[in-house]
């Protein structure tokens, strides 16, 4: 079955176009190197790095199935290592960055992984999961594999290359065979391990295949994490089993993501929806700065532009060229999950003359499991199962807001779901019952077959009177008002004397920058009344009766999901302290430094430091 291997799929793009760019590193601009260089490196060069790893393996005896971790940053190296694993039938183990030792210790004991890749950057955590493995387990032992640096106790990339590849041939593996585990939950104590085989990859490679299509012109820009599975099919499967190009940015922030969309020739793009509600602010502001007029001739081209789809063209190109410049003259398909996409975010860009694809998946469906076709784009939607995968909504019950659909949880049964989590029968057990992937979110499917997200089942609210609410449904309507950048809803128990027995609560970030730029002062003023704007216009189970004002942003995870446990029990823990306490005052930047000595911000800090004796910061 060596026709299904991943790996085979990009030795076959290698020898058919060995000197096309495979993967592109854009440096960051500096003052002392304003024209920073690309970095590129061909399929053929790739090809090498990757079986000169495997070589390196296979001679220093890992075994098929072996589990190899990596923990390192997005780079070229990154990739080489886990093509080198994967095509020397090792299993990869790809961490999260952003965990701490402790957290990394705990996984390469559950993953029983004997060797671990990493870089400069990641080498202190690295060097100190390992000493807690060996002080709490001297009997094992985890060799130590530096991706970018030299040090005198650990194996080097550098040290593999040299050796050359010698006569590597890749290992034969069958569907069945674990190519990689991801961890869902490495931050808690109970971890679980996705094992995803061969086949599940060459499943999503194929069900995606069949959803778009993808040539070798296509170039990819790669700005989710590699350890996350949507980021690996996203950034390595397809684009290398089509023989398209990838971008990797080695400093990401807006700047440079904008400067790659516009210089790189980027054509496919998968990010999270804040992306567009950045992009979609940053256009909206600067029509709207240029006055009534300008912003009526706007929205009379956006609907020039609705109405030219309809046909087959496009004048969306013509009228926001500046736009489309922006945001890549070349930009087929840009592509967002990971969370709600908001449908009037959608119709904008749609408006615009962009293409905005919503998908929908798990790391326990090799990442996407359904999408919205080109054809058949429906805003707010996530579309249908992909070509040749199952999906169903399990046992669907009324919806108690009135709207009439039959909400259940969504069910996924096909080539791309997990072989199972990695030594926990028990977890594999709950969630996958005869022969579908119980999701854990809530969905309906409309007349047409397409699919809904509602809620999570864990996450949704139930109210003492019996209604549920579902809080992402919440938050997106509190997130129409432009001062609102974040929120977070849950629902709390109110204390006693207080006038509800319960009450959805939110935790507000303000759009600083927003606020800052129309030289808005009261905040909390402001909110305020477009809060109770926006709970009128709600059913009253729907409507948030308390709220926080939080300065920072809000704890995510690193596919941008809200972190609604943790931020529930920072409230709660603020709940009981003094309100100075509970104060969550950041530092001051420059720029607020800077918006202080605005004449008018200044007289009315003045004011208010005078009428609350607080004294003015340094």
């Amino acid at each position: 079955m060596l026709e299904l291997m991943f790996y085979n799929r990009f030795l076959q793009s290698a020898e058919r176009w060995p000197d096309a760019v495979a993967v592109e590193v854009q440096r960051q601009k500096t003052a002392e190197d304003p024209a920073p260089a690309i970095e590129q490196y061909t399929y053929a060069e790739l090809r090498r790095l990757a079986e000169c790893i495997g070589q390196w393996l296979l001679e220093n005896g890992h075994q098929r199935g072996e589990r190899c971790a990596i923990l390192a940053a997005n780079s070229l190296r990154w990739v080489a290592a886990y093509l080198g694993l994967v095509a020397s039938g090792s299993t990869a183990v790809p961490l999260d960055t952003a965990f701490h030792a402790d957290q990394v210790a705990k996984l390469l004991l559950d993953s029983g992984a004997t060797l671990i890749f990493t870089d400069e950057k990641h080498l202190p955590i690295t060097t100190e999961a390992l000493a807690l493995v060996a002080a709490g387990h001297p009997e094992l032992r985890i060799q130590l594999v530096l991706l970018d640096v030299r040090a005198d106790n650990a194996v080097s990339m550098e040290d593999m290359v040299a050796a050359g590849p010698g006569t590597f041939a890749p290992v034969a593996i069958t569907p069945d065979d674990v190519s990689c585990i991801l961890y869902t939950s490495g931050t808690t104590s109970d971890p679980k391990g996705v094992m995803l085989t061969d086949g599940n990859l060459s499943g999503e490679i194929e069900a995606v295949f069949r959803y778009i299509d993808f040539t070798p012109a296509d170039t990819i820009l790669g700005i989710l994490p590699l350890f996350h599975a949507l980021s690996q099919m996203a950034n390595i499967m397809l684009p290398f089993a089509a023989g398209a190009r990838v971008v990797f940015l080695d400093s990401l922030n807006t700047t440079e993501l904008l400067r790659a969309l516009q210089e790189r020739d980027v054509t496919l793009f998968c990010c999270v929806p804040q992306f567009f509600y950045l992009i979609h602010e940053r256009i909206f502001t600067k029509v709207k700065d240029r006055g009534p007029w300008a912003f009526r001739a706007f929205k009379i081209m956006m609907a020039l532009t609705r109405a030219s789809r309809r046909v087959g063209l496009n004048f969306g190109k013509i009228f926001f060229h500046q736009a489309h410049k922006m945001l890549g003259p070349k930009m087929r398909y840009f592509v967002t999950g990971g969370s709600r996409f908001d449908p009037s975010i959608g119709n904008d860009f749609h408006s615009l003359g962009f293409t905005v694809l919503q998908a929908y998946g798990l790391t326990e469906t090799s990442g996407g499991a359904f999408g919205t076709p080109p054809s058949d784009n429906v805003m707010g939607s996530i579309g249908r199962p992909l070509p040749g995968q199952e999906g169903k909504i399990h046992e669907p019950k009324l919806a108690d807001d009135g709207s009439g659909h039959m909400v259940g949880e969504v069910c996924i049964r096909g080539t791309i779901v997990m072989k199972g989590y990695y030594n926990r029968p028990d977890a594999t057990a709950e969630i996958l019952r005869d022969g579908w992937l119980h999701s854990g979110d809530l969905a309906y499917v409309d007349e047409r077959g397409h699919y809904f997200i509602t809620g999570r089942a864990k996450e949704v609210i139930v109210l003492s009177s019996g209604k549920n609410v579902y809080p992402e449904e919440v938050e997106s309507y509190y997130l129409k008002s432009p001062w609102i950048k974040e929120i977070c809803v849950m629902g709390l128990v109110s204390k006693p004397g207080e006038p509800f027995s319960e009450r959805l609560h939110g935790v507000i970030v303000p759009n600083f920058e927003l606020l800052r730029q129309k030289k808005i002062v009261n905040t909390r003023e402001i909110i305020r009344f477009d809060i109770e704007g926006i709970s009128a216009q709600l059913a009253p189970t729907k409507r948030i009766l308390s709220y926080d004002i939080w300065q920072e942003d809000l704890p995510r995870t690193t596919t941008r999901k809200l972190k609604r446990f943790t931020i529930e029990k920072m409230v709660k823990e603020l709940q009981d302290k003094p309100h100075e306490e509970a104060n969550l005052a950041r530092p001051l930047t420059d720029e607020d430094r800077e918006w202080m000595q605005i004449p008018a911000v200044a007289r009315a800090l003045d004011t208010i430091r005078a009428a609350s004796k607080v004294p003015k910061p340094e």
